[in-house]
């Protein structure tokens, strides 16, 4: 292997996340972390000032290959914080290999057990809904809707979330678990949230990929319509996510929507049509109910000191 050429197991995971055959911010960061593992098992890297250099690298290609990752890009913090705390005197490949092991495996866990703790708290929090709406494919989401209706039967709304259709995945996956599901075009989200003559909705349920520091979540386009919507009908609109989704970096910079490829649109468009395709909008923190996260219900300006008390090597 070249020294430039990057290890197959870290090149398919990039592949993957950028073709979104890995999709949504949770699995991306999960698969991140899982790959990185395997790379130190498999590694044939005898120079440790070479280890380091390589481990930095590919783990911020694969934090990189799509833009709006900052889970992927936290955990990238956690795991070079952590092997300098935990790990000083590390000086031998083998050693520092199996401590990466350690660590990415501590970072997939503890995704993993935020993760029941939203869903746990987000079941107990809208027990009072029967008819609920959610966007595009949220597997937290879908996990407290599954919840909710095992506690009670209820309808669940979701979007076919144009170009790709992730929202079909959700429409399969809450079939699946028994819950009865309807799905509606992209177009006609922002008024069936409002209107209350068909199936009067009670709360509305957002992914997020991105939090700013001021409380605003990105999520699949389509999703500032549906939050102006809730808001404008005093709906509840809970952001179900991760805490550590929230990137500190926006205190700098504003959030960056990633453009994608016209062909996701329309693969035949005629010569001379320009096509705008962007993934992401943004949902201002004034729509947002709060924040069902790993610590329960947070409110969107209180996100920052959340995170920065919980998760000290953050910053």
């Amino acid at each position: 292997m070249s020294e430039n050429t990057v290890p197959e197991v870290i090149q398919k995971t990039i592949d993957d996340i950028a073709s979104i055959k890995i999709q949504g911010a949770t699995n991306v960061a999960l698969s991140t972390f899982i790959t990185i593992g395997e790379w130190a098992r498999e590694t044939d890297i005898t120079d440790m000032d070479q280890f380091r250099d390589k481990l930095g690298y590919y783990l911020n290609l694969l934090a990189n290959a799509r833009p709006n990752e900052p889970l992927a890009k936290n955990g990238v913090r956690y795991i070079q914080n952590q092997l300098a705390l935990q790990y000083p005197g590390v000086k031998e490949v083998p050693s520092a290999a199996k401590a990466v092991v350690t660590l990415a495996d501590s970072y997939v866990k503890l995704l993993e057990d935020s993760k029941k703790e939203i869903v746990k708290h987000g079941v107990q929090l809208c027990k009072f809904a029967n008819v609920v709406f959610t966007h595009c494919h949220s597997s937290t989401a879908e996990a407290i809707i599954s919840g909710i209706n095992k506690d009670h039967k209820i309808k669940a709304i979701n979007t076919e979330t144009r170009p790709l259709y992730q929202g079909r995945i959700t429409s399969k996956n809450l079939i699946k678990e028994g819950v009865e599901t309807i799905m509606i075009v992209d177009s006609a989200a922002s008024y069936f949230i409002a209107d209350e003559s068909f199936l009067p909705v009670n709360v509305v349920f957002l992914g997020a990929d991105q939090v700013s520091i001021n409380g605003d979540a990105m999520n699949k386009i389509g999703s500032f319509s549906m939050g102006l919507s809730a808001y404008f009908a005093s709906k509840p609109l809970y952001i179900v996510t991760p805490s550590l989704k929230l990137d500190l970096a926006t205190i700098y910079n504003p959030i960056k929507i990633e453009l994608r490829k016209d062909e996701e649109i329309w693969p035949e468009a005629p010569e001379g049509l320009e096509i705008i395709n962007p993934a992401f909008d943004v949902v201002p923190h004034q729509f947002i109910t709060g924040y069902i996260t790993e610590f329960g219900l947070v409110k969107p300006e209180d996100m920052e000191d959340k995170v920065r008390r919980a998760y000290e090597w953050i910053s």
